[in-house]
Order: structure tokens, then sequence, then C-alpha cells
């Protein structure tokens, strides 16, 4: 397999400058005090986090990490791009709202990071997993990180939706199963201002992988639910159905998009 670390890195690198001047983040909205979180992740999390302590691995440029700590948690973020780890701690100067941010594999997090134990809570929301060949260590390292009754709050893009050709969403383009990495060329990002180009690899992740992976460690599977559309305008095709709401054009209404979970050790 291609080092998918150093080329992964190098794309997140490429992606963090370009959405950090974008108006898809909307970094000086959320600088004057609106939330990146959304609707999904919400219902899932108490309105007041104060003294919760609360990991985020895949946090990219610290914008769902802060919120949080708006929020009262004390809050820890974690990312593979070191560019996004600069950018997140830049916000959190900008804005005065306290974080700590990591620059690190997620799976390499537990040599890295010796808080076993003692998070109340670890959150992570939309692309995250399937940046990861495997899900059996992302699963350990949630657990390892939890205290006993702390939570994994996780929100994520369905896996029908990665399954779907990019060109004609009729058409299954790419396997439901854990196959093969797929390696990808892109000519731009999700958001507006996307002239940037980068090689990416990334894994389709099934439900069974995940809640197998989760299972396995003894972690407890208190909340699942499945939504028909996404929170994010983060799709070519992509047309809206609702305030922050939007669905895949050609089958609006006819496939899951998002999914929720909560697991507790």
């Amino acid at each position: 397999m291609q080092d998918y670390l150093s080329i992964n890195r190098k794309a997140w690198n490429i992606r963090t400058e370009a959405h950090f001047t974008s108006d898809f983040y909307d970094v000086e909205g959320w600088l004057a005090g609106e939330t990146s979180l959304r609707e999904i992740e919400l219902a899932l999390l108490p309105k007041d986090l104060s003294g919760k302590k609360l990991l985020h691995p895949f946090c990219h440029f610290g914008q769902d990490t802060l919120s949080l700590a708006r929020m009262g948690a004390k809050v820890t973020g974690v990312d593979l791009s070191d560019r996004a780890i600069a950018r997140a701690q830049e916000l959190s100067d900008r804005s005065g709202v306290s974080g700590r941010f990591i620059n690190s594999d997620v799976l390499s997090l537990v040599d890295k990071l010796d808080e076993h134990g003692t998070f109340d809570m670890v959150f992570q929301s939309y692309g995250t997993i399937g940046w990861l060949p495997e899900l059996t260590k992302w699963a350990e390292m949630v657990y390892t990180f939890l205290k006993p009754g702390g939570q994994l709050i996780f929100a994520e893009f369905h896996p029908v939706v990665w399954m779907l050709d990019d060109n004609d969403r009729q058409k299954i383009g790419y396997p439901y199963f854990n196959l093969a990495p797929i390696v990808e060329e892109n000519k731009g990002t999700y958001t507006e201002n996307s002239n940037v180009d980068f090689t990416d690899i990334s894994w389709n992740h099934g439900f069974g992988e995940v809640l197998g992976a989760l299972l396995k460690t003894g972690l407890r599977i208190d909340h699942f639910a499945e939504y028909d559309y996404s929170p994010y305008d983060c799709f070519s095709d992509a047309v809206p159905v609702g305030e922050k709401r939007w669905q895949l054009k050609g089958v609006e209404g006819d496939i899951p998009m998002v999914y929720s979970l909560v697991a507790v050790r």
C-alpha cells in the first residue's frame, strides 16, 4: 500500500488553506459567535458541557472543537494535518476560546497521549473514518480514552452515499464493503474556492465493520439513526430541501445520507 498517511497529510494541508478562507466554513461568522455544529450532532449533546472533558479526533482546523468549548467543554482536538492544527491554534487565539490541539495520526494517539480513561466524550463528525484503512484500532482508541460511562458521539456520512457513481447517481460506482483502498486524483475540494489539485486515499466502511469494531471493544450502542439529508452542501450535485439540509439530485429522499450513533463505555 502507498504511504497513505503522507499522501493524505499533504492533501489535507492543501485542503485546509482553501477551507480556512472559504464561505463554506465562514470563519468570520464563526468568530462573531456562530456555531459550526449542526442539528444532528447537537441533538446528541447536552446544551451545557461545563465540566466535561472532550476528545475530538479528526478536528480539521478546530471550528467544531472550539464550538464545543463554547458550550463549556474542555477540549482536545487531534488531526493528521499540521496545517490544520496550526490554523486551529490560530482560531483559538483569535477567538479567545481555549482549546488544546495535537498533530497526530489518530491511530497513533494512544502512544502519544497518556490521558487514558479520562475523557467524558469522544466526538467525531462527517467524513472521518473513511481515511482509515480499518476500524479495529480506531474503536480501541475510542474505548481507551473514554472513562467508564463515557460516550462516543458520532455522526458520519452513510456508506450508501459513498457507493454511488459521482457522475450518475443511479449507478453503483464503488463497493459497499472495504475491499481495497480508493485512490483518487482530485481537482478541487468541496468548498467553493476549489482551485486545488491533490491525491488522496480512502476506504469505504459498511455498518457491519463500524458497529462490529465498536462492539468488539465492549462499547454499548445506545443510539443509532439514519437521515435522508446532508447538513452540509458538500456534494457538487446537491439540492437544498430545507434549512441546512441537502439531498443528492436524482435520488432526493430515496437514500440515507448520514447516520449517527452513541456508544458508551
